[in-house]
């Protein structure tokens, strides 16, 4: 009975993490060298990392320094001096980089984005209302509401807004195209290879780029969300369930015929049990229970997935890291129309799979 009531809290607890924010300051690298970290008010360390990801009310980059990619997001995002070896991705609400040094592309989503200090990158690629940006670059692509750029790309650039400035001094190599309704405001001291402009419509223009910037910018802070959500919910689970995820990992060594086929008649036959003992009377609570249970296991899918699956793809990482990446491959994943449903489902079934092997030889073993 106590380990019944213990394993009830345990679920519990593991929604509620799920789904309550983190209340964090600053988190020094872990053993790989990387830094994730989220809450209210959020700032990196000020030393060499290989990797961050971060998430918050208030994010803030300045000083950093990463030797791979580099991920934020929150309601103010903002960074002086930062430098990262690989690709910046940034979305929320305002965003202030300046004097930024990014060696891969930079792709940025949110209402308000401000990329100043000669801020360079590979390729910058920009959806939002309002766009500023002072920098250097091979190629850029912004779509907004209202667009200012200056600086030197040695490559295409190309924007769609309803209002579009080229400051005076700005080099472009390449090809500028604008798609805008109104004449694009262009000093005299601007030097472009090719430059093209496709007057659109009032109502084709600004308000379509801003709706394609809007709908991306929902589908990053959404995939973010859910990350974080389900790399904490996976965090609880190798901390109070480890070695259920190492068990898990073996049956798919071991028995990964049996894992499959009991994955996939649970999640076919458990719903329509359920159905059957709601619609009695007598046999209703015990139904009610069972579709409570089969609900906490879909929700746990996902996340008991990566963690467990990841460690057959990386053995000797550290079982934490290992599981943060699997589930946030897994989730970006499922964000994918269709892909995303079929990967969710194989999921469940993975996580029944394994309940019902567990339960299955623990009888066999009882009877012996």
């Amino acid at each position: 009975m106590k380990k019944r009531i213990v394993t009830l809290i345990t679920a519990g607890l593991m929604a509620v993490c799920a789904c309550v924010s983190v209340s964090a300051t600053e988190m020094e690298k872990d053993s790989a060298g990387n830094v994730a970290v989220a809450g209210d008010n959020v700032k990196l360390p000020d030393e060499n990392v290989f990797g961050a990801f971060a998430a918050g009310q208030s994010v803030d980059l300045s000083g950093a320094e990463a030797d791979g990619s580099v991920m934020a997001a929150g309601q103010q995002v903002m960074a002086s001096s930062l430098s990262v070896g690989e690709s910046l991705y940034v979305a929320g609400n305002i965003l202030s980089i300046d004097d930024a040094e990014v060696d891969g592309n930079i792709f940025a989503a949110g209402n308000s984005v401000s990329l100043t200090g000669k801020t360079s990158g590979k390729g910058v690629y920009i959806f939002a209302n309002s766009v500023v940006f002072e920098g250097e670059a091979k190629a850029v692509y912004i779509a907004g509401n209202t667009v200012s750029l200056k600086g030197a790309i040695d490559g295409d650039v190309t924007i769609e807004a309803d209002t579009v400035s080229v400051e005076d001094g700005t080099e472009i190599s390449g090809d500028l195209k604008i798609k805008s309704p109104h004449e694009p405001e262009i000093g005299d001291d601007v030097s472009v290879g090719d430059y093209s402009f496709d007057k659109t419509e009032e109502k084709d223009s600004a308000s379509a780029a801003v709706s394609i910037g809007a709908k991306i910018f929902r589908r990053i802070t959404k995939c973010i969300y859910w990350i974080v959500a389900m790399a904490a919910f996976g965090m609880l689970l190798c901390w109070l369930f480890g070695s259920h995820l190492t068990r898990a990992t073996e049956f798919m060594k071991t028995r990964p015929a049996a894992m499959v086929v009991s994955g996939i008649a649970g999640w076919i036959a458990i719903p329509v049990a359920a159905l059957l003992l709601c619609i009695s009377y007598i046999c209703a609570p015990v139904g009610g229970m069972l579709v409570l249970a089969y609900v906490l296991l879909l929700c746990s899918g996902l996340a008991f997935a990566g963690a467990s699956l990841s460690r057959l793809v990386f053995p000797k990482m550290n079982v934490f890291l290992a599981a943060l990446i699997g589930i946030a491959v897994l989730e970006a994943v499922r964000m994918i129309p269709v892909i995303g449903t079929l990967v969710g489902i194989a999921a469940d079934m993975y996580l029944l799979g394994y309940v019902i092997q567990s339960i299955w030889l623990g009888r066999l073993k009882k009877e012996q």
